[in-house]
């Protein structure tokens, strides 16, 4: 076949053209490829690989369907006093309204508030640093294990920090705004957010919003009295919900039905502070925030910062006097401290980017600190490569190849990081390449991870054992009774068989057709067996269907 030599001609031309054009807006194509990248990533999700983590996922889907279904989103659809105020589930019950029950539009919420918090956290960066440290926060933010955990989690906790940190972005604005129309309207939006948190995490709101009072007050007694006005009045505005679900709560249970939310708070807040949370706090610190966290206790330690702080009631005394209620709490989890990941990272960032050693040995300490830090985590990689074989193939679901790639991509990205930390040939000294070349592979790996179900997917059995046909036949028009389940698989049941029955009386048991049971000793002592046969088995759990019937 010929080519006529226009077509030849054409072609070339087009191909020079795009590299001139590529060249020449190389600046501007780069990030953007970038960005999409990083977007894509966000969102691009296996849904058939992702599993609700028992129990508070399970909890939590359970709940907001029970709101969903009914007409009034302000009333409690319990049948007892709720701990928590209905905001807790919104954003859950609003996705299943639009999108169903799938894994995916649970979590919705959670990924898009993540995403969104990102883009709040940079902006808030830009504001009280520079557009270097600004982006240098956004990457350390994003990497973070337990940031990326809770980002792919059906819960409240990052549309919580979302909220906490529009607070934070529109007073901000309303500082370094020169119209007076768009202070108000900046610091309405800021007393809106509080407002709503608390809606949204009940008495968990009151630990961030504690730890804003200085920055907040400072800033409000030097305004006019008109600044007060709009900004409560955006707190009053922003309360509505919850006053409504106050009203309602009195209404079905009376006043136990308010006093209950404070109670729990009371529980949680009050009683021994245990030695363990105190011991176990850093080191959660150090593995969660990985590689930020130890890079800086690191560099605080032996370096010092040149940069002067805009607001450092907001970049220091916010987040020291969280921490220090957090401390205080009898009981803590490592999602109660999410809020505080955003300030961590802009501090981190901010000594990064602009930092001078505090002693003459800070930088050969710092070198080989890291140096046996970053041996340490490749020697593990390649250990789990090489040994741990059935364990690859069992977490990876029958495809090991996703976690080897993953594992030796990781192992390659840390290893060649070493070449920052020393001054050789074509390379020097630099922390900030250094950081880059850690967070960025890590944040590809990680969301990779969670994305095609090696993370976060912790029940893929049971999964796949409701959707097995057999099972699928019978559940879909059989009442299935839940005899002697575990709690957390119990919890799970609950959500993925809504027509389902939990039963407690034995003697009762003879009466159904269907029955999963997590014990089968216990049918066995119930003298039972002989009118049931198994239908299905996952893991120590059967379903079992009443042969007498």
């Amino acid at each position: 076949m010929q080519f006529h030599p226009s077509i030849v001609i054409n072609y070339k031309k087009v191909k020079v053209e795009f590299i001139n054009f590529f060249s020449k807006n190389k600046i501007i194509i780069v990030p953007l490829l970038f960005v999409l990248l990083y977007i894509s990533l966000y969102f691009l999700i296996d849904v058939s690989t992702q599993s609700l983590v028992a129990h508070d996922e399970g909890l939590y889907a359970r709940r907001a369907r029970l709101l969903e279904l009914s007409d009034n989103w302000f009333s409690p659809p319990f049948q007892n006093p709720h701990h928590k105020t209905l905001g807790s589930y919104w954003f859950i019950s609003l996705s299943i309204r639009w999108f169903g029950t799938s894994e995916l539009a649970l979590r919705l919420p959670s990924i898009l508030s993540s995403f969104f918090c990102l883009i709040s956290s940079y902006l808030i960066a830009l504001i009280i640093t520079n557009k270097k440290s600004a982006l240098i926060s956004v990457f350390s933010l994003s990497s973070m294990p337990l940031w990326i955990q809770y980002s792919r989690y059906a819960s409240p906790d990052i549309p919580f920090v979302l909220c906490i940190l529009l607070v934070i972005l529109f007073f901000l604005k309303s500082l370094i705004s020169s119209e007076n129309i768009r202070q108000y309207f900046y610091i309405f939006l800021s007393g809106l957010f509080i407002a709503t948190s608390f809606f949204i995490r009940s008495y968990m709101a009151f630990v961030p919003l504690i730890g804003l009072t200085p920055f907040i007050s400072y800033h409000l007694f030097r305004k006019e009295n008109v600044f007060y006005i709009f900004f409560c009045t955006g707190i009053f505005i922003g309360s509505i919900p919850t006053f409504l679900n106050f009203y309602f709560a009195y209404q079905n249970y009376g006043i136990i039905g308010i006093t209950s939310l404070f109670d729990f708070a009371r529980k949680q807040a009050v009683g021994e502070i245990g030695f363990n949370n105190l011991l176990f706090i850093p080191l959660n610190f150090l593995y969660l925030t990985f590689p930020v966290g130890i890079l800086f206790l690191i560099i605080f330690v032996f370096t010092r910062s040149n940069s002067r702080s805009k607001y450092p009631l907001l970049i220091y005394i916010y987040p020291f006097l969280s921490l220090t209620l957090l401390l205080s709490m009898s009981t803590s989890y490592p999602h109660y401290y999410l809020f505080l990941l955003p300030s961590l990272c802009i501090m981190f960032s901010t000594y990064l980017t602009s930092n001078s050693f505090r002693y003459s040995f800070s930088k050969f300490t710092i070198s080989f600190l890291l140096l046996f830090i970053i041996l340490f985590v490749s020697s593990i990689l390649l250990l789990f490569i090489i040994h741990y074989n059935e364990l690859v193939f069992e977490y990876s679901y029958g495809n090991p190849l996703i976690i080897y790639f993953i594992s030796s991509f990781l192992f390659l990205a840390y290893f060649s990081s070493i070449r920052f930390l020393f001054d050789i040939k074509y390379f020097r000294f630099n922390l900030i390449n250094f950081f880059y070349n850690i967070v960025i592979p890590q944040f590809i790996s990680l969301l990779l991870l969670f994305n095609f179900g090696v993370l976060g997917n912790p029940n893929y059995k049971t999964k796949i054992f409701l959707k097995d046909e057999v099972v699928l036949s019978i559940v879909n028009s059989n009442t299935i009774y839940l005899y002697s389940v575990e709690s957390k698989i119990q919890t799970l049941l609950s959500y993925y068989l809504p027509s389902s029955k939990v039963i407690y009386d034995f003697d009762k048991i003879r009466k159904f057709k269907y029955v999963i049971t997590s014990d089968i000793n216990d049918f066995k002592k119930l003298d039972v067996m002989n009118l049931f046969t198994s239908v299905k088995k996952f893991d120590n759990h059967l379903l079992l269907m009443n042969i007498s019937k």
